[in-house]
């Protein structure tokens, strides 16, 4: 009998690489390229052990906050396709958007579309308004907005914390959930989700090849709703996920 390889899931930043402030004096591995095309994301050797074994054993499929065009600068040789945008787009294997998919998204997220470019001019205001200079834009696809994003220049993650309390102190989070980690701020509408992406990718899969075994992996909070699809899911050690659940523990 020959054994199913294993369909893993997993999470991009800060899961397989991260930027190099993240980092100590361990070797770096290029994992990502910026607009430049200079190195701005890295792992370390463990991280490149551990995806050079995901790839050789199992079939991975990358999902990821990541538009589709940071997503192409990634430097992982991924095959199956992936989850970009936070679960707004399906790339199938040879990098073209799932046309379904696509429908699907521009269908639920229409009535968002104005109000997300708003929150992304309100967003850097207050931010200004709170005397700390941010850089934000909302992501697209095909010219579907998809959700905003904020970032800080050169300061404490903290400030991120601040800016999203005034945000939702004046009420202009009704309808949105939020993901938050480290310098990265994300307003999100309720349909874009990873999970309902995943669970898209593992009902096809199932019906091309039956049940195999379904591995997740991810470091933040947002990433469990894809991770509890699988049948086990990992994180690593130093992340968001596992500090909540180290801290949960620690509280009992």
């Amino acid at each position: 009998m020959t054994t199913k390889r294993a369909l893993v899931f997993v999470d991009l930043d800060d899961t397989l690489f991260q930027t190099a402030r993240k980092m100590g004096d361990e070797p770096r591995y290029t994992a990502t390229l910026d607009v430049d095309g200079q190195p701005n994301g890295f792992m370390s050797a463990t991280q490149k052990s551990f995806i050079e074994w995901l790839l050789a054993t199992a079939d991975v499929v990358p999902v990821t906050a990541r538009s589709v065009e940071a997503y192409q600068r990634v430097q992982l040789p991924f095959v199956h396709g992936a989850v970009c945008a936070h679960g707004g787009v399906i790339l199938n294997a040879d990098g073209s958007q799932d046309r379904d998919w696509q429908a699907r998204m521009c269908n639920e997220l229409a009535h968002e579309q104005s109000r997300l470019h708003r929150l992304s001019e309100h967003t850097l205001a207050i931010g200004a308004e709170l005397g700390f200079s941010l850089r934000g834009w909302v992501v697209e696809e095909q010219g579907l907005a998809h959700y905003v994003v904020t970032k800080h220049n050169h300061a404490s993650d903290q400030v991120l914390l601040r800016v999203l309390a005034e945000v939702k102190a004046r009420g202009l989070l009704d309808g949105l959930y939020v993901h938050g980690n480290g310098n990265n701020l994300a307003f999100l509408p309720l349909a874009l989700q990873k999970r309902e992406a995943v669970r898209e990718w593992i009902r096809r899969d199932q019906a091309r090849h039956g049940k195999r075994p379904l591995l997740g992996f991810g470091d933040s909070l947002s990433d469990l709703g894809f991770m509890a699809e699988c049948d086990w899911w990992g994180t690593p050690k130093r992340g968001q996920l596992a500090s909540h659940v180290l801290a949960s523990i620690d509280h009992e």
